[in-house]
């Protein structure tokens, strides 16, 4: 791992996917109104099955914290417009393509990496990728990929508690399906960034409701 220092306190980033740009601009004024950061969600359409923005269409308001899940086949490909648009974090998935590669690329542009697991992906896999030195995040994925609203595959508790015991200072997120109801749970097992989408974009005080749920974690 590289420099790094874990924080105690539960951040709770909402999520932006969308495959439109007026949408993706309305969400994130709504969201900078109310959050200390945002999730933001690429895919080809291949490595998930829906295509969504294109990076080179995107962009971020300076100062707000982002993060960047990359839900591609081949990351490789999009590194260049990724590095432009200036993220704090990009998490790309441990099964792509070529992974080690877009990691160091995006490690040498001084960005920090955090690796995703998809449900059915082993937490032992990750030690196959010889890359523990290149990320200080792991994204557990819990929901329907390039979906918003899905419901929440809790048995990868299970998988963020064998995460906490090999990685003990490692920063872990969740993504997939996260509300009111299971936050906690989800919170308790070991996680420390909650990457939050259809349960705050349906609701009609989002504000409100992100600050229900992070009074449930603090």
């Amino acid at each position: 791992m590289y420099n790094y220092i874990k924080m105690v306190s539960k951040k709770i980033f909402p999520t932006i996917t969308t495959n439109n740009v007026h949408e993706y601009r309305q969400q994130m004024e709504t969201i900078y109104k109310y959050a200390s950061g945002v999730h933001l969600d690429f895919s080809d359409g291949v490595f998930a099955p829906t295509r969504l923005l294109p990076i080179d269409r995107a962009w971020r308001i300076d100062g707000f914290r982002t993060h960047v899940h990359l839900m591609q086949q081949k990351p490789i490909e999009s590194v260049d417009d990724i590095i432009t648009l200036l993220p704090d974090l990009v998490i790309l998935h441990a099964e792509s393509d070529n992974v080690l590669e877009a990691l160091i690329k995006i490690r040498v542009a001084r960005i920090r990496c955090g690796i995703a697991l998809l449900p059915e992906t082993d937490v032992d896999y990750l030690a196959s990728l010889k890359a523990d030195k290149l990320f200080d995040h792991i994204l557990v994925f819990a929901g329907n990929l390039g979906y918003q609203g899905a419901e929440s595959d809790l048995e990868q508790v299970k998988k963020v508690k064998r995460l906490v015991e090999l990685y003990p200072d490692i920063e872990l997120s969740w993504d997939g399906g996260i509300n009111a109801e299971n936050i906690k749970e989800i919170s308790d097992s070991g996680i420390d960034v909650l990457n939050v989408g259809g349960y705050l974009h349906k609701s009609k005080h989002p504000k409100k409701s992100y600050d229900n749920l992070l009074n449930l974690v603090s």
